[in-house]
């Protein structure tokens, strides 16, 4: 990506009992929006709280983390500003209540790149729906882009408190305070509460379960950054091999590297439908495009030499070492041009531009030097950036622990989503996540683990879903986790399969909508004859 526009199409789009306080009947005392008082939340000191009737609210689209207008809400709005002691740090968390139509559930909401929440453009379509609603800024600057006003304190040390509460800390403290507030509110407390978040909202959603089990219900975790420590540093290896091979490849010739391989991959499902349906399956070899000619947009032309095909094969083989657990890379049919992204410089040199994400996270975590250059990383040198990242940061921010089993044991479901065109983060690793804790959990049994958490691969689709929106992604969304999360916390109905939909349009201008349903990770989704864009043409098996 070579501007701020381009990198936000990546960030996360939204994928959008009665216990209570006192006496035999479980109710107590409702309080006037105006009236409520400050939550307990332990740990940390309620500095204050304003609350305010909004009669007639609208918060207006601001794509792609809030991509349609909501209008016409009629809520009571609550800010709560805290400080853990000795932390130095004001956290704010935002409460929206309906004032009318409460389903009687709490919602906590995620955030994306190095915001741990949205606000208002969270909060409004889940609001909508009747939920009462919370998010957090954890204390930061709000500012998905990068962490400079944040990460370092004035000796230029990492600020392990804000870092603490961007992993995790802050998302259990908007539990706490959303939970007690909605209770005053309408005087009784929410009779379920659930999390919904991609990218690191699906982080902050499967730490949650594995650190503060019995805050939430039900999870929605879609395209999870877990393993933070990690892969952040492994997305760095696509501009790494870039530097090392002496070649730096443009848009052009990454976008006829994915195309080919899709295109040779495309009908091993026995559907030529533009989707790699098991990446796994798919075997594409870049020296095959040795010698071919492509025209580029900007009317250049390019020519695939040997030494071009190498550093395609070392991009998409992903980084190796003793310190690397599993594959860190993309799969076949992913787009390459925001990991291996390029610009100009003033001399009219291609260069490397390095993703936002691993470039800050080196910059200011690992180096602990805002000047860093990131595109001077060789191998060696990332060998040692990939091992410090772990050493000092994966116990606090890896969200890799696969011991779920307080979380099973308090109830708790979670359904965990992840395109398998996803351009930014890996897949491989949610799917190892889901191995692990079949391993820890589950002690090997998959359907023990099935009973409470299922992981569902998307075929085609990318970073949270984002290209559906912009017609880049082929493969169909899934329509609705959070209503199948619902059903099965509330109804054990388990989703056996997620509805998933995506709508394009033909060369005649006709709009033909695909639904597919997409199969309980291991099973897939597999073509069996008949309409292409039906669901009922797929199985999973």
């Amino acid at each position: 990506m070579s501007s701020l526009t381009r990198t936000s199409q990546h960030l996360a789009a939204v994928f959008a009992c009665f216990y209570f306080l006192k006496g035999a009947t479980g109710i107590v005392d409702s309080t006037p929006c105006d009236r409520l008082t400050k939550p307990t939340i332990p740990g940390a000191t309620v500095i204050s709280i304003q609350s305010q009737h909004l009669p007639n609210t609208s918060v207006l689209a601001s794509p792609p983390l809030l991509n349609i207008n909501v209008t016409g809400l009629d809520i009571c709005n609550v800010d709560v500003v805290l400080s853990h002691q000795s932390s130095n740090d004001t956290v704010k968390v935002k409460v929206w209540l309906p004032s009318a139509g409460w389903n009687g559930r709490f919602l906590g909401t995620g955030g994306s790149g190095y915001a741990a929440g949205f606000f208002e453009l969270s909060l409004a379509p889940v609001v909508a729906l009747g939920y009462a609603a919370a998010s957090t800024d954890a204390g930061l600057a709000g500012d998905p882009y990068s962490p400079a006003a944040w990460a370092l304190d004035a000796q230029g040390n990492v600020n392990s408190d804000l870092l603490l509460n961007f992993a995790s800390r802050s998302v259990h403290d908007m539990a706490v305070a959303g939970k007690a507030i909605a209770t005053q509110y309408y005087g009784k407390k929410p009779h379920h509460s659930y999390w919904n978040g991609c990218s690191t909202g699906g982080r902050q959603g499967l730490m949650a379960a594995q650190t503060h089990p019995e805050d939430f219900d039900g999870i929605v975790a879609g395209a999870p950054a877990i393993d933070w420590a990690r892969y952040v540093i492994a997305e760095q290896w696509p501009q790494v091999v870039m530097r090392e091979e002496g070649f730096h490849s443009g848009r052009c010739l990454l976008q006829a590297f994915t195309n080919a391989s899709i295109s040779a991959c495309d009908s091993l499902d026995g559907l030529t439908d533009g989707i790699i349906s098991n990446p796994r399956s798919c075997k594409f070899d870049p020296y095959t495009m040795v010698g071919w000619d492509f025209q580029c947009e900007d009317g250049q032309k390019e020519t695939v030499t040997p030494k071009i095909a190498s550093m395609l094969a070392k991009i998409v083989a992903g980084p190796k070492g003793l310190a690397v657990t599993h594959k860190y890379a993309l799969n076949a049919g992913a787009a390459l041009d925001s990991l291996a992204n390029t610009t100009t410089d003033s001399d009219g040199n291609t260069i490397g531009y390095p993703f936002f994400v691993n470039d800050a996270w080196i910059r200011y975590f690992v180096k602990k030097d805002p000047g860093f250059d990131t595109t001077t990383v060789g191998y060696a040198s990332f060998a040692q950036l990939f091992n410090a990242s772990q050493r000092e940061y994966g116990a606090l921010i890896g969200g890799y622990n696969p011991d779920l089993s307080r979380f099973r044991a308090a109830g708790g479901k979670a359904i965990v989503g992840h395109g398998e065109a996803d351009q930014l983060i890996f897949p491989a690793g949610t799917v190892e996540y889901h191995r692990m804790v079949e391993r820890v959990v589950g002690r090997g049994n998959a359907s023990s683990v099935a009973g409470f958490y299922r992981t569902f691969l998307a075929p085609g689709v990318d970073h949270c879903g984002a290209g559906a929106l912009t017609g880049a992604s082929p493969g169909a969304v899934p329509v609705d986790p959070l209503a199948a999360v619902v059903a099965w916390v509330e109804n054990g109905i388990a989703p056996d399969v997620l509805d998933a939909r995506i709508q394009s349009v033909r060369d005649d201008g006709a709009v033909v909508t695909k639904t597919r349903n997409l199969c309980p990770f291991p099973l897939r989704s597999r073509y069996r004859g008949g309409d292409a864009v039906a669901e009922g043409s797929y199985v999973c098996a």
